[in-house]
């Protein structure tokens, strides 16, 4: 069973790969074309991602409860 990230544990993760990616980009002559850059690019992008999903779900879980609040009232 795989356990959930949290988002304080990804922003974590996201300021270590931008540092990665600061040093590969650095060391690789050409960033366009090398494979650590683009791995690390990836990375990022991924990282984002699921810090935008879990702020979505808490965005849709708090409108929900509101939601159903003024349906009651």
């Amino acid at each position: 069973m795989s356990v959930m990230a949290t988002k304080e544990q990804l922003i974590e993760h996201i300021s270590k790969a931008k540092t990665k990616l600061a040093e590969a980009t650095g060391k690789a002559e050409n960033p366009r074309h090398d494979l650590d850059v683009r791995q690390q690019k990836k990375k990022m992008k991924r990282l984002t991602r699921k810090v935008a999903k879990i702020d979505y779900r808490i965005k849709k879980a708090e409108e929900k409860k509101k939601g159903k609040k003024e349906d009651a009232g």
